[in-house]
């Protein structure tokens, strides 16, 4: 069995097309959530795979080991919990109110304390070892992520036990080329986060140098392309994307387009973003939306009553779908709009950092909030006027999508080196 483990949004979003890869080709693949407080029973794509023939379940449901009263208990609040925190997200009827939020806060306190108590009396070495041998475990499958969140640091101590390969996958393409991204982004932190992990795999050879050059061994760093956006996962994603633009209308004669901007921690001036939306909202002609990004957590208050459209409901590839123009700042979201030859605007004076998108000139660069206005109106007037090449693209997406491969078959490579991990166990750890 190959097993997955995910947490997030985003994460699910890179392992989906590789597991749905594994599935068609007939290996046995399980997928667990670590977090109770993710839904995965909404989730179209976790569905879909489930559909396929995956796996999919909850890890602390689908593993259950009886280990007393006391453990009946605990595991019980931390589903009923979960699953309450879940509705109240859902419901947007029940999002406003102080009782609902009072009922939302000591659900939260009550499944956290109870899973942690759990983690420290239940969730050790030894549980780990029995689920990876009930399962039959070959190779076990994380996102890039900390080893100390979750139960990653338990599983990976039990692996390397058994001999049993752990696999850090990405959850998301790296694209800054500078150093200072974000306060957190540093080499010591990256050391921690990737040191633990048997192989690493990364989208580009980007990610490979920084992750090398902040002392993570380069012979378990391994470039395989974006899962994500390659065109095979493109295509299918679209066949299975649910609705949720259903009252936008796509034909009113307007230029369409979508905002994606960066996390607020990536050296973002919320200031000029606050500016730039007021300005798409008030120019003629022009329908525009804002997404913000998936991860802005304790920042998400920076997009309270902006004049634009949130439609962070909206799923990204959908968007992609509606808009003639994608305006984006540091995200790899542009890589999407790429592949699908939408014109795609970076905004350079929104941020303090730089990208591999504009040193490659495989995008529109704009440099202050005149030169946005003029190249909307450039656009108005015919969609197909771009100041860029597709020979940047080209090269943009080489690197990027293909991780510098002459193959295009990305999920081709991202199976083979999973099941080839499986047939090379590590050394057990004596």
């Amino acid at each position: 069995m190959y097993l997955f483990f995910i947490r997030h949004f985003n994460d699910i979003d890179h392992t989906t097309p590789i597991v749905w890869k594994l599935i068609k080709d007939n290996y046995p693949v399980a997928v667990y959530c670590m977090n109770p407080r993710y839904d995965i029973r909404n989730d179209y794509r976790l569905l879909f795979l489930k559909n396929q023939g995956a796996t999919v379940d909850y890890l602390h449901e689908a593993v259950h080991q009886y280990r007393g009263i006391f453990y009946n208990i605990m595991q019980t609040l931390v589903t009923k919990c979960g699953d309450l925190q879940i509705k109240l997200a859902n419901d947007r009827r029940m999002q406003s109110g102080m009782l609902t939020g009072l009922i939302g806060q000591l659900s939260g306190r009550l499944r956290s304390v109870s899973y942690k108590l759990m983690r420290k009396l239940y969730y050790d070495d030894g549980w780990a070892r029995t689920i990876l041998k009930n399962t039959g475990a070959q190779v076990i499958c994380f996102d890039h992520i900390m080893p100390k969140l979750y139960l990653v640091d338990t599983f990976l101590k039990a692996s390397r036990q058994m001999s049993i390969p752990s696999l850090a996958l990405p959850h998301g393409v790296y694209l800054y080329t500078n150093e200072e991204t974000k306060p957190k982004a540093t080499d010591e932190r990256r050391h921690a986060k990737f040191n633990r992990f048997d192989y690493i795999i990364v989208t580009n050879e980007l990610r490979k140098a920084l992750l090398a050059n902040s002392g993570v061994a380069e012979d378990k760093i391994f470039v395989l392309g974006s899962a994500r956006y390659c065109s095979e996962w493109i295509i299918q994603n679209r066949k299975i994307l649910p609705v949720g633009l259903d009252a936008v209308s796509k034909d009113s004669g307007k230029l369409k387009v979508v905002l994606m901007p960066s996390k607020p921690q990536c050296r973002v001036d919320v200031e000029r973003m606050i500016n730039t939306c007021r300005i798409l909202a008030d120019l003629e002609g022009v329908e525009a939306m804002i997404k913000p990004h998936t991860r802005i957590r304790s920042q998400e208050h920076a997009f309270d009553n902006l004049p634009l459209p949130d439609v962070s409901h909206v799923l990204t590839a959908e968007l992609c779908d509606w808009a003639d123009v994608l305006i984006n700042v540091g995200s790899s979201v542009i890589t999407e709009a790429l592949m699908r030859e939408k014109p795609a605007l970076y905004l350079k004076y929104m941020h303090a950092n730089t990208t591999l998108f504009e040193e490659l000139g495989a995008c529109w660069i704009i440099h202050d909030e005149t030169e946005l206005k003029n190249a909307l109106l450039t656009l108005q007037a015919d969609k197909n006027h771009i100041p860029y090449s597709k020979e940047s693209v080209a090269k943009f997406l080489a690197q990027v999508v293909y991780g510098g491969n002459n193959s295009s078959d990305v999920l081709g490579r991202y199976e083979q080196f999973i099941v080839g991990c499986a047939s090379k166990p590590q050394a057990p750890c004596l």
